[in-house]
């Protein structure tokens, strides 16, 4: 990011960063462009892998292309620049504290952010709200706020996950001024 850029800055995280993450990026980007948000996304395993066929196959019918993308292993200075990181996966929470502790306080599950979210909320003021009552113990087992992982699955099963994070994100993006 370019010094003096007053987007805030959104960060989607999945394990591999091959799936569920780009989705969000590439769907946040074409859905709300650059004006607003600098979207990005990441994952915990190795960096420089593409996307599945079959992803590729569900986004290109909606237009966008992720044949460019690699994976990007999750570092400490990413996690610090985000002004917000949504994870796949309520444990992501308390595996990007590991890179820096300081990070739960703006991380949380894609869809608890769709949950908590409401319209006109800035970053900050959400962030706020969220935090004054959120217990980050329930994220060591609560399955419910995950997005199903469609690696290696069926077609469909990609298609559900697209559906599925696109309405997610457009809850979270469209709401946050």
């Amino acid at each position: 990011m370019e010094h003096g850029d007053e987007r805030k800055r959104i960060l989607f995280v999945c394990t591999a960063n091959i799936c569920r993450s780009p989705t969000a990026e590439y769907l946040a980007r074409q859905r709300f462009g650059s004006e607003q948000f600098h979207v990005r996304s990441a994952g915990f395993l190795s960096a420089d892998k593409s996307c599945p066929d079959e992803l590729q196959r569900v986004l290109g019918g909606r237009g966008v292309s992720v044949a460019e993308h690699r994976s990007y292993k999750l570092d400490q200075d990413t996690v610090t620049a985000a002004d917000l990181i949504l994870t796949m996966e309520s444990r992501h929470v308390l595996d990007a504290t590991v890179l820096d502790r300081r990070a739960l306080r703006k991380t949380m599950p894609l869809k608890e952010a769709a949950r908590e979210v409401r319209a006109g909320d800035t970053i900050e003021a959400f962030l706020d709200r969220v935090n004054a009552v959120r217990d980050p113990q329930k994220y060591l087992s609560v399955m419910d706020l995950d997005v199903a992982d469609p690696y290696r699955k069926r077609l469909k099963v990609y298609e559900k996950a697209v559906e599925e994070i696109e309405g997610l994100v457009t809850k979270v993006l469209s709401q946050l001024s």
